[in-house]
């Protein structure tokens, strides 16, 4: 493609290949480093500020919850650039527009539906999953919390994986 005379490629495409490699697998490295270290920080605070049963009610069912919730969008947000990275590839941009705006009304949407599922019915949830009764009531305010700020994480989630899918930006030459 030619820009005011300018060549702009796509550099994933060219040179060594285990640069190109180390050039999206750091960025993901690092996504899940700060993720767990968010966990970690989490897990130290309120352990010490707010004491051991509201440590178990973040770090027992209620998380084990969040991370399958976490892991399916992953997923999905994984399969929806494998889509998006086939389109872009084959340089077919009305599929590329049109995949990213679904990908992304699909967090939006997704998010709110599991947003409002979350909230109604996290206490079912831990009680199917045989939460103890000292940390029931804490438990679903954790998830209900967390259910609060879901769609904001699966745009990110989508967003990032979005990005990953088109690769570093052009370079002009």
């Amino acid at each position: 493609m030619k820009t005011e005379g300018r060549q702009i490629s796509n550099q994933i495409t060219e040179g060594v290949i285990w640069k190109q490699l180390l050039f999206f697998f750091f960025p993901i490295l690092f996504g899940t480093f700060f993720q767990q270290l968010y966990n970690t920080t989490d897990a130290v605070i309120v352990g010490k500020f707010v004491g051991k049963e509201a440590l178990a009610a973040v770090g027992g069912p209620a998380s084990t919850l969040i991370n399958l919730l976490i892991g399916f969008f992953t997923g999905l947000s994984s399969g929806a650039t494998v889509i998006l990275a086939q389109y872009y590839g084959a340089k077919k941009q009305d599929d590329v527009r049109r995949t990213v705006h679904t990908a992304m009304a699909l967090s939006i949407a997704g998010g709110a539906a599991i947003m409002v599922l979350g909230i109604l019915f996290s206490g079912m949830a831990l009680r199917a999953m045989n939460t103890p009764e000292e940390i029931l009531s804490m438990s679903a305010v954790y998830m209900r919390v967390y259910f609060l700020g879901v769609i904001p994480s699966l745009i990110y989630n989508m967003g990032s994986g979005i990005l990953r899918a088109l690769g570093p930006a052009p370079r002009t030459r």
